[in-house]
């Protein structure tokens, strides 16, 4: 798979920068506001990640009702890799293969899987500095700007 070019910018930040217009979606569609839930069946060790990050980050809007399902996938793959850190910690970084051999243990390779789609998916809600440096929130107080407002805001 070849390289995908720069991650598209907020319409906002486009608007602001003075983007050509035909490269500017005025018609964006915008999340409702609502309130948002966790969304039910999330194991215990996903809800406390919820609850670590969720009211920050829909202080913040970067956590509107359209993402909840993402961010729960996040939140499992947090659990997840906690999970299997400690269990690679209580029994070891290596194990016996079925044909009895030595080898690495599973833990690590189920830590790297959940590493990756945290990393993939938090990059999406701004969680390392590199990716909060395209961000951009104004009036985060007020709550989030809808429609022309976040536009001109």
């Amino acid at each position: 798979m070849g390289a995908r070019g720069p991650k598209s910018r907020p319409t906002h930040l486009k608007v602001i920068e003075g983007e050509r217009e035909s490269r500017i979606n005025r018609d964006e569609p915008i999340p409702t506001e609502g309130q948002i839930r966790k969304p039910e069946g999330m194991s215990e060790g996903a809800e406390a990640v919820w609850d670590e990050l969720a009211d920050d980050l829909i202080d913040k809007g970067c956590l509107t009702p359209w993402d909840i399902y993402l961010f729960e996938v996040f939140c499992e793959a947090v659990h997840s890799f906690r999970e299997n850190r400690d269990l690679l910690r209580t029994e070891g970084y290596t194990a016996r293969g079925s044909h009895g051999g030595v080898i690495k243990s599973p833990h690590h390779q189920i830590m790297r899987d959940n590493q990756q789609t945290m990393a993939q998916i938090g990059s999406r809600f701004g969680f390392t500095p590199g990716d909060r440096a395209g961000l951009e929130i104004k009036g985060a107080d007020d709550g989030p700007a809808l429609g022309s407002e976040r536009l001109l805001s």
